[in-house]
């Protein structure tokens, strides 16, 4: 038994404008009443955002693509808009012509817990017309009442292709214009932080997870965007440890999470887990230069051979390390092994 988001794709959604495709955007619009199948998006902030990983129907790989909630109509005095969509890039609809109006399409989601937080996949499936189990699923739409062809059903779909065991480990696909558009989004979200103060006080939870980037990024999203921004070598070290699909890698966070540490991808770093843990202890801190630098009191350990060597930073700028998150991290986090060597929440 699994829950199902269940649409019938019209010409408007896919661009067709007068009969004719190419007129305009490819997205899936979700009804409201179908909005929670996806994650929670705000209606106090503006056209807010979610990066959600999908796996297309034709490939085994974990592409990123854009869940907004575009409501202006409840933000700005002239504002119209009041509407859920789910935009179409071309990893997962190639050529601009993978779906066509009339197509139905399934999305499957699966979840598991991870930290604390329930981190979601959706698996996407399409069906058309005339094809096997259309008319099932074609059914279920036309009596679920939802207008605009949408439906939410629980239940055992056996034709369905089993879901793979090893999802976290397929290839992750961030498209260019979903990486522009995050770009956007993490300096809009760098400029209200600094707007607000280094150490901001809010009033709410919502607010926090707005500061945190954490509406646009989960943990997950935050790892697969770190390491594939570094490519899946360490920043330090520039090795990894690869055995199938496993390696050594994880995505460090800069300014700590317990500090309101940011979930965008600059203010991670791909590092080796020797290097997180001296990354998260205070041994080994990151100039503004990108250069590694140990602390005086531990550079008579095999960490001196790092000390002064310049990071592997990316190239582009969306993945390069955030300044003010590297000054937090020397500031608040740099010889934090001399007293308790635990991050602890600011006071």
């Amino acid at each position: 038994m699994g829950k199902y988001y269940i649409k019938k794709l019209a010409t408007q959604e896919l661009g067709y404008r007068n009969g004719v495709p190419g007129g305009g955007g490819r997205y899936i619009y979700v009804s409201k009443k179908c909005a929670d199948f996806f994650p929670h998006l705000s209606v106090t902030q503006l056209n807010d955002t979610v990066l959600i990983p999908v796996i297309p129907p034709f490939a085994n790989t974990k592409v990123y693509t854009s869940f907004v909630y575009h409501n202006d109509k409840h933000i700005l005095p002239d504002g119209s808009r009041d509407e859920y969509r789910l935009y179409l890039n071309k990893a997962i609809d190639p050529e601009r012509k993978f779906y066509l109006p009339g197509d139905i399409i399934v999305f499957q989601k699966t979840e598991r817990e991870e930290k604390g937080e329930m981190i979601p996949n959706y698996f996407l499936y399409r069906f058309e017309a005339g094809s096997a189990h259309y008319e099932i699923l074609n059914e279920l739409v036309e009596a679920s009442g939802i207008k605009g062809g949408h439906a939410i059903v629980e239940a055992s779909f056996d034709f369905l292709p089993e879901i793979p065991a090893d999802i976290d480990t397929v290839e992750v696909i961030i498209p260019e214009e979903v990486k522009k558009e995050a770009a956007q989004k993490q300096q809009q979200i760098i400029h209200e932080e600094a707007e607000a103060g280094k150490e901001a006080v809010v009033s709410t939870t919502e607010e926090l997870e707005q500061i945190r980037g954490a509406h646009l990024f989960n943990s997950v999203s935050f790892r697969d965007f770190v390491l594939l921004g570094y490519g899946y070598k360490c920043a330090i070290t520039e090795k990894v440890i690869v055995w199938n699909q496993l390696n050594n890698l994880e995505a460090a966070h800069i300014k700590p999470k317990a500090h309101t540490g940011s979930f965008l991808p600059c203010n991670g770093i791909a590092l080796s887990r020797d290097m997180h843990w001296a990354f998260d202890k205070g041994f080994i801190t990151v100039s503004d230069d990108y250069k590694v630098v140990v602390h005086d009191e531990v550079k008579n350990t095999m960490l001196k051979e790092y000390d002064g060597k310049p990071l592997v930073v990316p190239a582009d700028p969306f993945f390069k390390p955030d300044k003010n998150y590297l000054k937090h991290h020397r500031e608040n986090v740099f010889g934090l092994f001399r007293h308790s060597g635990v991050i602890r929440n600011l006071s």
